[in-house]
């Protein structure tokens, strides 16, 4: 008999954590699914990830609180049905979790409602009951024998969903299409409801008495001991500040070094790292070395440029160390406030629902104030600094804490004096750093840089600044900035004003096509996709028909304020189209055809894959004159794109050639890559392509640019896997 009764029991356990890891991996495999499917619709912008991270915390808080107001039904059985009910609902509509041609955006306006709208059309229902399963099978959890272990479901849960997005990048994305996978999701889900259905209607469980405020170990609260509200308040505080942390990092991440899906993959599955090893065990987290390596850290990242000079030290970072920086504090900060709250969880089972509401709720807050008020009101990622700054005062407060002293009030005050002036140290070293009212105007003996402008919308962050040299004016620049990426330069000396720079020079391969065209054709039609600074304005003559294509207001804005390419553009039509480029270029009627086709919006990490796609480049091609020129700017120091448009050249049956241009600092010429398909036998006799020799400080050869990846698949937009050609 009683090996029978551990056989259920053992049953019991086992049912609740499939399922409960089920869902887990099922809710973070849509997360990515989804965004990939719809970040063509809105340029490629990041902001997306941002605002689908809106949208699924707080679906996620909308789940928690079902679960919650399901508990406090006293009937198990009235809970069951009604779940039941609302899973068999929502497998219906799981069958269509792509969103369709139908959903997209026609226009560009309110793109935060039009992703969370497109989401909530999607996969809003079954997402929700995914959302639901972590709280609410925990709380059944505490009515069986195992109650003692219902906080390392939550850690098996949290499991899931790492495992969940790791597999979505190096298991699935490189070898199926987008809707291959959500085939198999759709699939995985209405497996979850036929393993939730039993477990939901208690069926082989062995109900225990309700449990005790003892069958959850704690170690903050006593038994019986009332919950206050700044407790309740911790509960949504933490998971906010770490929700912050999280969204900022990636977001600074992106500023700073180069957005790409797998480093939003990257630090959320760090965030979730964070809960996995704070509620599977105690031992796992240690309040004073994880509040003491926040600081650390704080400080390290903020003085990570200046605070080696100030000693004399020659420190040439990089990428790599920028990065793994910035992942080192974000998972030690996660750690600090995921570990506080574990150690703040309710000991009475009854409470189970609601700690996890609250900190939903919190979760959710993060996501809606980086993208409902920084987004809007900050004209940088300021988000960070006041991040840093609440994780400075969290992380003193747990270091200097007096909870372990002999509880002298001499030695509390003492504990306490000593954390807030360490708080006030760092939190000084960061205003000195990072200060966002600083106009960061720069001067030495040799130049000095004034910022002109800044602005950041959904796009992300433009910033316009003069770079002035007081011994040689003609080298005095103005520079157009989105994030760190420069998409434009402009000499300020009159007589080289209008003289292309940075990857247009006249002897740059899309500068010889432009010049090739103009001298064949009394009157051409350009189309540029990515107007940066208007820089090819300056090859346009009284005859030709200029189209610029760009999908950031804020871009239109700085190039016609602040750079006179455009007004003193010499082409006799010029027109602006705002929006994305492909998709207005797809409205185009089926007459509308151009001489050059420029591509201009590779150079920063966050590649708009959906224009480089096989759907892309067949639109090109049908507003693209037979003898045409299809040129693209594939400069990327992240990304291989030149055997992505070659396989997209070779499809389509066109010939191509690509040119290599060194840097030259008297013309402001960057290193630079270009490649040009077309059918014009001419051109390509009279341009043959340019390798180029990559070498490091020695002089030693790095690489032959460019490097091409024999067999690459195809991208279409079913289909694209940035794996094979990061550098």
């Amino acid at each position: 008999m009683r090996q029978v009764q551990f056989s259920v029991h053992r049953w019991t356990a086992v049912s609740f954590a499939l399922t409960i890891f089920f869902s887990a991996f099922l809710l973070f495999q849509v997360q990515p699914l989804l965004s990939k499917q719809i970040l063509p619709w809105f340029g490629g912008s990041p902001a997306v990830w941002t605002t689908a991270m809106l949208f699924f915390q707080s679906l996620l808080c909308l789940g928690y609180l079902y679960a919650h107001a399901l508990s406090r039904l006293h009937s198990r059985t009235l809970q069951a049905r009604i779940h039941v009910l609302l899973l068999l609902a929502s497998a219906v509509l799981a069958a269509r979790v792509l969103p369709g041609a139908d959903l997209r955006p026609d226009s560009p306006d309110s793109p935060v409602l039009q992703v969370l709208s497109i989401l909530g059309l999607s996969v809003g229902l079954p997402y929700f009951c995914l959302a639901t399963t972590g709280p609410l099978l925990q709380h059944w959890f505490t009515r069986t024998p195992h109650a003692h272990s219902v906080f390392r479901l939550y850690a098996l849960s949290n499991v899931g969903s790492f495992l969940a997005l790791l597999s979505f990048p190096y298991v699935f994305e490189p070898w199926l299409d987008l809707g291959q996978m959500a085939g198999l999701w759709t699939a995985g889900y209405w497996a979850f409801a036929l393993m939730c259905i039993p477990v939901a209607m208690g069926f082989g469980q062995v109900p225990a008495p309700l449990a005790t405020p003892s069958a959850i170990p704690t170690e903050v609260m006593e038994r019986g001991q009332p919950i206050g509200v700044l407790h309740r308040a911790s509960w949504i505080a933490l998971p906010a500040l770490a929700s912050l942390v999280f969204i900022a990092a990636t977001d600074q991440i992106s500023h700073d070094v180069a957005p790409e899906p797998r480093l939003w993959i990257t630090t959320l599955s760090l965030y979730l790292l964070t809960f996995i090893f704070t509620f599977d065990n105690p031992r796992w987290y240690r309040p004073r070395l994880v509040a003491l390596c926040s600081l650390c850290l704080i400080a390290a990242t903020a003085g990570f440029r200046d605070i080696p000079s100030w000693f004399g030290w020659d420190w040439d970072y990089g990428v790599n160390e920028l990065r793994w920086l910035h992942y080192a504090l974000l998972f030690a900060v996660c750690l600090l406030c995921h570990g506080e709250l574990y150690r703040r969880r309710p000991s009475e089972p009854g409470r189970l629902t609601e700690f996890y509401l609250c900190m939903s709720v919190g979760g959710a807050c993060g996501g809606l104030f980086v993208t409902l008020v920084a987004t809007q009101w900050f004209d940088d990622y300021h988000e960070w600094l006041l991040a840093l700054v609440l994780a400075t005062v969290v992380a003193a407060t747990v270091l200097f804490s007096p909870a372990s002293t002999d509880g002298s009030q001499s030695g509390s005050r003492a504990l306490r004096a000593t954390g807030a002036a360490v708080a006030i140290a760092v939190i000084g070293l960061l205003w000195h750093l990072m200060n966002p009212w600083s106009w960061r105007d720069v001067r030495t003996a040799e130049y000095s840089e004034v910022l002109l402008d800044q602005a950041r919308n959904f796009y992300g962050t433009v910033t316009v600044t003069d770079l002035r040299y007081p011994a040689e004016p003609r080298k005095d620049e103005r520079a157009f900035f989105s994030g760190n990426v420069t998409h434009g330069q402009q000499f300020l000396s009159p007589d080289r004003r209008h003289e292309p720079t940075t990857y247009y020079a006249r002897d740059s391969g899309i500068g010889q096509t432009l010049q090739w065209v103009m001298s064949r054709k009394p009157s051409a039609s350009v189309a540029l996709i990515g107007l940066g600074a208007g820089t090819l304005a300056n090859y346009a003559r009284e005859t030709d028909r200029y189209d610029f294509y760009e999908i950031n207001p804020e871009a239109v804005r700085i190039a016609q304020r602040w750079f006179d390419n455009l007004s003193s553009c010499k082409a006799q039509e010029k027109n602006i189209l705002l929006g994305d480029a492909r998709l207005r270029m797809e409205q185009l009627p089926a007459g509308k055809r151009y001489d050059v086709i420029v591509l201009d919006a590779f150079t920063g990490g966050s590649v708009p894959i959906h224009l480089l796609t096989r759907e892309a480049f067949a639109i090109y091609a049908r507003h693209l004159e037979p003898d045409g020129h299809l040129a693209i700017n594939i400069t990327n120091a992240y990304l291989h794109l030149y055997p992505v448009v070659k396989a997209q050249a070779q499809a389509l049956g066109f010939t191509y050639r690509h040119r290599h241009q060194d840097m030259d600092e008297d013309r402001n010429v960057r290193r630079n890559l270009h490649f040009i398909m077309t059918r014009d036998q001419d051109y390509l006799a009279a341009f043959p392509s340019v390798d180029g020799r990559i070498t490091d400080e020695a002089g030693r050869t790095i690489r032959i640019e460019p490097q091409d990846i024999p067999g690459l698949r195809l991208w279409t937009d079913q289909f694209s896997s940035i794996g094979p050609i990061v550098r």
